[in-house]
C-alpha cells in the first residue's frame, strides 16, 4: 500500500527555529534546505510506511535519513487515518559533523 503523506506544522516550526531562513556565511544549511532535503526524502520513503520498524506501538514509525548537510536525521510518522501517515517530529544531532571528524582524526 502506498500511503499519502503530511508534514505536522511543528516540523516545519522546529526547522525553521533549528536552521533559520538563510544560509549561514560559514555554509550552515537553511530550513529551505532541510525541506529539500532530508524531509523531501522522508515524505518519499515514508509512502511505504510499513517497511519500517514500529517505534511505540504499531501506528508509529521511524526512519533515518543520511544527508551531506544535515547529517543522520531521525524522523517519526505516524499514521493518522486508514492511508494517510503524517510525519510528526525529527532530530538530529548538530554536532554530527564535528564527532565525524573527531572519529577520523583520532589522536
Amino acid at each position: 500500500m502506498v500511503y499519502e503523506l503530511r508534514v505536522a506544522e511543528y516540523v516545519f516550526e522546529k526547522a525553521h527555529l533549528r536552521y533559520g531562513e538563510e544560509r549561514s556565511a560559514s555554509g550552515r544549511p537553511s530550513e529551505y534546505d532541510f525541506v529539500g532535503g532530508p524531509l523531501a526524502a522522508a515524505i518519499a520513503d515514508f509512502r511505504s510506511y510499513h517497511d519500517f520498524p514500529e517505534v511505540a506501538g504499531p501506528t508509529v514509525r521511524s526512519m533515518i535519513v543520511s544527508d551531506p548537510f544535515f547529517g543522520a536525521v531521525v524522523f517519526v510518522a505516524a499514521r493518522v487515518g486508514p492511508s494517510t501517515v503524517e510525519i510528526a517530529d525529527f532530530a538530529d544531532d548538530p554536532d554530527y559533523w564535528s564527532i565525524i571528524e573527531d572519529a577520523d582524526h583520532p589522536e
